[in-house]
């Protein structure tokens, strides 16, 4: 027939010759299409000319795919004649979808080869993927939070179609697919209306090719006859292609070839009624089913024995290589069909340029998907500022109410063991007097933190240590206070020590007024250089903590919106429409510096108005040295999302690494106290060299002619290239 004929290719005697050996051994039902074509072919010279390779929409030749020992397409051939309805029809995981995505361009196959008009899918210059081709993919891959509105206009601007043409063709796929009010959000439709609008988006740029994967699941049958009469009304010109995929076989004897797969193979390729009339079957699903119990039976006869079907398979699996990501990049196996072509320079390197037109698109969407979650999008906001407040709120500040046992063996209210325990800070100790024994009992029952004990004769003795010049041993001892601790908390302990410290010099300063030096340590402690005296640990950990609050935060929210909008086939709708995955990643990095840049003003504004920590430098490098440790998460986020495929894995991943990177950074303890063999690996992370820039910059004022300053901004854009291109390589190993 003139449609079959039309859907094949030319075919040299070599060819032919090798595939009536392959048809040989498939029963007489099953050989009727190669056959009969042949047949056609050597008395149809015009037969033969109307089927070159310029004439096939797809071309797929000797096609292998697998997933690694899972063989899901098995040296396929299928030709999709230009300006023909090409019905796909097989059970379902027969790979039917598989073969889309090939031929889309978002899978790669192992072997074989595949043209779509004209070219292979990403070949430079080539609209495919991109404006030439419609793409509805099994599932839905609609964005939620936008309405019908917005996810036209969407498409319409990657697409490069004016506002005029989008407004219109909008205006009619509304009417056409029955849609309701183009304000409605997504999430708050139906499956059917949802499936609708996926259908809209597919024909939204009047695309030269529609690929369609189950455009009428769930959409009622007189839509269903509307959809099948606009299909075969955009074919009649010739200049449209359309492949669809269907659950309903007899609803596809309106398409003008149907290709019948099952376990990853064509088993026949030919108009519906030539399929029946060869099977005798009053339906096309009757026929169908004879094919397949014709395939089973070859499959169980000896040359199909489960021996002989192990070695083809371990060939195979040897040959198909397992790939099983998207790629946008042109690539495919051996092929004896494979065109030799090439593109000029200029056009690659137009191809490889990003579209300024694409990112805008999603940026844009990113804005609309935030303003739609206006709780989510505050969140966002204030989740770094409760970060930063809690630290600053329960890290560093001194340890209040403290028990400590005092035992006082001085009876007198005058004494001077009375004096000195007055000016012992109460707001940080809480002195409880009690007898030796009930003290002790005490602290080791861990009621206590510490046990201050005074001699009986501790104010004569104290005395005399004070005014005389040689005392004996027994004066010393008398005259000291004597201090157990619970070392357990080295933190409540270095508190009591420096709080006894102080209230003594204070002490000794009220007692001897100017004489006091001639008790105290041969050491003044004078003004410090940078910082002061009241310098708390707070102070220390918040540089070190804004960056990584800044930092995990971005990596987290990447990898996660990366990994959930792959996941719900998001991401290959928009490479398929056009998309780069570098334009991707630009649109996403610039969207997240917005949310970045609030986020930091707002952490900002805490620290220095609500906890007064200083800053004695420039505000402008503290925001940029902020700003690009951002970055760097959102180029480790990228990595992140580039390796692992589930967001359960991604999430693991992101807090896996958080706490080793908190812990040897010198983000909460000095990097002079790490041993020297960790020390050097906490050289090697991103913000040790950050976190010390930062300090220096916020304490000491210093700007970027410190090599402290400028080696912690280089070190920051050292990896943020770093993780951009291991993002990058990953991507290329992983297609």
């Amino acid at each position: 027939m003139a449609a079959d004929a039309a859907g094949d290719a030319p075919l040299d005697t070599t060819e032919m010759d090798e595939r009536q050996q392959r048809s040989a051994a498939r029963p007489e039902k099953t050989r009727w299409y190669s056959k009969g074509r042949e047949q056609r072919m050597r008395t149809d010279p015009e037969a033969l000319s109307s089927v070159s390779c310029g004439d096939s929409a797809i071309r797929c030749r000797d096609v292998c795919r697998s997933y690694g020992k899972l063989k899901v397409l098995n040296s396929l051939n299928l030709t999709v004649p230009q300006g023909h309805i090409y019905g796909l029809l097989g059970p379902s995981g027969c790979g039917k979808t598989t073969l889309l995505k090939c031929i889309v361009g978002t899978l790669k196959i192992s072997r074989g080869h595949i043209t779509v008009l004209g070219k292979p899918p990403a070949f430079p210059g080539h609209g495919v993927p991109g404006k030439m081709v419609g793409y509805m993919p099994q599932d839905l891959a609609l964005y939620n939070e936008f309405t019908i509105s917005d996810t036209l206009w969407f498409y319409g601007r990657i697409h490069g179609l004016s506002s005029k043409d989008t407004q219109s063709r909008m205006d009619f796929l509304i009417e056409f697919l029955d849609l309701p009010q183009k304000s409605s959000l997504v999430r708050n439709l139906s499956g059917g209306q949802r499936r609708r609008v996926s259908l809209g988006a597919a024909l939204l740029q009047n695309p030269q090719l529609l690929i369609l994967d189950e455009p009428t699941v769930g959409v009622d049958p007189v839509l269903r006859a509307k959809i099948w009469q606009h299909l075969v009304e955009i074919v009649k010109g010739g200049q449209v292609s359309v492949i669809i995929t269907t659950h309903y076989i007899e609803e596809a004897r309106q398409a003008n070839v149907v290709g019948l797969m099952r376990n990853g193979s064509l088993l026949a390729e030919a108009p519906p009624d030539e399929v029946m009339k060869q099977h005798n079957a009053a339906t096309l699903e009757s026929a169908f089913l004879q094919l397949c119990e014709s395939s089973d039976q070859t499959v169980s006869k000896p040359n199909g024995s489960p021996d002989n079907r192990h070695k083809e398979g371990s060939q195979s699996s040897e040959s198909c290589k397992d790939e099983s990501q998207p790629i946008l990049s042109p690539g495919s196996g051996p092929g004896s069909e494979e065109p030799k072509l090439t593109a000029d320079w200029k056009v690659r390197a137009r191809h490889m340029l990003p579209k300024w037109r694409n990112i805008a698109a999603l940026m844009i969407k990113t804005m609309v998907r935030m303003k739609r979650l206006p709780g989510f999008l505050c969140f966002q906001f204030l989740l770094p500022v409760i970060q930063i407040s809690l630290m600053c709120l329960c890290i560093g500040g001194d340890p209040r109410g403290i028990q400590v046992a005092v035992v006082n063996n001085e009876t007198s209210e005058t004494s001077l063991s009375r004096s000195l325990l007055s000016f012992l800070d109460n707001s940080s100790i809480e002195q409880v007097v009690l007898p030796h024994s009930e003290a002790f009992a005490g602290i080791r029952d861990g009621q206590y933190w510490g046990v201050l004990e005074f001699g009986k004769n501790f104010s004569s003795y104290l005395m005399k240590r004070m005014l005389q010049t040689r005392v004996s041993r027994e004066i010393v001892d008398g005259g000291s206070v004597h201090v157990w601790l619970d070392l357990t908390n080295r933190q409540i302990a270095l508190m009591l020590q420096k709080k006894l410290q102080e209230a003594f010099e204070a002490f000794v300063q009220n007692k001897l007024g100017s004489m006091s030096y001639l008790v105290s340590l041969p050491i003044k402690i004078e003004e410090p250089i940078y910082g002061s005296k009241n310098t708390d640990f707070t102070t220390f950990v918040t540089p070190g903590a804004v960056l990584s609050i800044t930092f995990y935060l971005a990596v987290g929210l990447t990898a996660l919106s990366f990994v959930l909008e792959r996941k719900e086939g998001l991401l290959d709708r928009c490479w398929v429409a056009g998309v780069s995955s570098l334009e991707t990643m630009l649109a996403h990095l610039f969207s997240q510096l917005f949310v970045i840049s609030v986020q930091i003003l707002l952490m900002l504004l805490f620290i220095f108005l609500v906890f007064k920590i200083p800053n004695e430098g420039s505000l402008a490098l503290v925001i940029a040295l902020i700003v690009l440790q951002g970055v760097t998460g959102i180029s480790f986020g990228l990595v992140i999302s580039a390796a692992i495929d589930d967001e359960q894995s991604a999430n693991q991943a992101a807090l896996g690494i958080f706490y080793p990177n908190l812990i040897i950074s010198g983000i909460i303890w000095p990097v002079e106290c790490i041993p020297y063999p960790l020390r050097y690996l906490s050289l090697a992370l991103p913000q040790t060299y950050a976190s010390e820039a930062l300090r220096c910059i916020m304490y000491r004022g210093w700007d970027l002619s410190r090599m402290m300053v400028w080696r912690g901004f280089v070190v920051t854009l050292g990896w943020n290239t770093f993780f951009l291109i291991l993002a990058t390589v990953i991507l290329k190993l992983r297609t």
